[in-house]
């Protein structure tokens, strides 16, 4: 069975104290995308249809962007305008978000997905004016998400039938993190024991963005 490679990124993004919005002051971004076919293959396989992959889901999707502090702590469900998820404000960017922003879980609404990320991390970014209404926020997550092409740098290692080094994932992602220095995680496929790759984090030149 071939290893499966499952690689947040996060974005390092400083920002002022000073409030657009209420929001909250924070450190960094953090911005997660994943790979769902290894979501998939973590998930407990013993629940029929407890993870799916909708057809014509991308290689890569998004998971979000998250406010974050410095020592790993990260403000949550913070006051704001709007504090609440509104389907409606969306509407222009909808269906693009259904294909790079999908829901693996059927048993709950995309739109939950969206509601559960925008109100607990959402909201919190609104001290970014970029980030200042529910529109901005998904727009330029986003934008985030086109910039980085991870399924072309990831192609060179796999997927395939040998064992990923952390050497050949270095090498592999040099092309999306410019040489930045970035920490990954890893989690264990309860069925083939085997340890799928989980996060990745660098500085927010890894992606170009200012």
């Amino acid at each position: 069975m071939k290893p499966l490679i499952l690689v947040p990124f996060l974005l390092l993004s400083f920002i002022p104290l000073s409030s657009a919005n209420d929001g909250a002051p924070f450190d960094y971004f953090m911005f997660t995308t994943i790979y769902p076919t290894a979501v998939c293959r973590a998930d407990d396989d013993s629940v029929p249809d407890s993870c799916e992959i909708p057809t014509g889901t991308p290689l890569w999707t998004i998971h979000g962007l998250w406010p974050n502090y410095e020592n790993g702590s990260y403000p949550q469900n913070c006051k704001g305008t709007p504090k609440h998820f509104d389907a409606d404000m969306i509407k222009s960017i909808a269906g693009k978000m259904r294909t790079v922003w999908p829901n693996l879980f059927p048993g709950k609404s995309i739109q939950s997905f969206w509601k559960h990320e925008y109100e607990k991390h959402g909201t919190c970014a609104q001290s970014d004016e970029l980030f200042d209404t529910e529109l901005l926020y998904f727009t330029e997550v986003m934008k985030v998400y086109d910039s980085i092409d991870i399924a072309t740098a990831m192609s060179s290692i796999g997927p395939s039938d040998k064992l990923i080094t952390k050497n050949d994932v270095l090498t592999a992602l040099t092309s999306v993190t410019g040489g930045n220095t970035f920490q990954f995680h890893c989690l264990k496929d309860k069925i083939t024991k085997q340890f799928l790759l989980e996060a990745v984090r660098g500085p927010k030149t890894m992606f170009g963005i200012e």
